[in-house]
C-alpha cells in the first residue's frame, strides 16, 4: 500500500487510520477504495475495539477531493446523458457506505 494514500496501525485494540500525507492531502477514488478495504478488514477483526480516522498532514484532516477526478466524473455524467430534477436528493455514495462499518463501542 502507498503510504501517501493511507496508513493504518493497530495497538491495544485501537486502530488508527491515517488518510494521506504531507505530500498528498486530497481524497480521490484510490483513497476511497483503500479506505473501504481497510475499514472492512478492521470491522472483521475481533481484536479491534475502536477505529480512529485522522489526516496525514499537520492541520488538515483532508483538504479537498481530487480536482481531476471531479472533472472526469462530471464529464462521464455529461456523456451518459443522465439528468436529475432540480429538487433531486443525494442517494448514497462513498460516505453512506462508510456508515455500514461504524459501530458503537462494546465491552468485550
Amino acid at each position: 500500500m502507498n503510504s501517501d494514500v493511507l496508513t493504518s496501525k493497530v495497538a491495544d485494540g485501537i486502530a488508527v487510520v491515517t488518510l494521506g500525507s504531507k505530500k498528498r492531502i486530497y481524497f480521490d477514488q484510490e483513497m476511497g477504495d483503500v479506505l473501504t478495504d481497510t475499514l472492512q478488514a478492521l470491522a472483521g477483526d475481533p481484536k479491534v475495539r475502536v477505529v480512529i480516522v485522522t489526516g496525514g498532514a499537520p492541520g488538515y484532516f483532508n483538504r479537498h477531493f481530487s480536482i481531476p477526478a471531479l472533472i472526469k466524473l462530471s464529464e462521464d455524467i455529461r456523456a451518459s446523458g443522465r439528468e436529475w430534477p432540480d429538487n433531486a436528493t443525494y442517494q448514497g455514495g462513498f460516505s453512506i457506505r462508510l456508515w455500514r462499518y461504524a459501530r458503537p463501542c462494546r465491552n468485550r
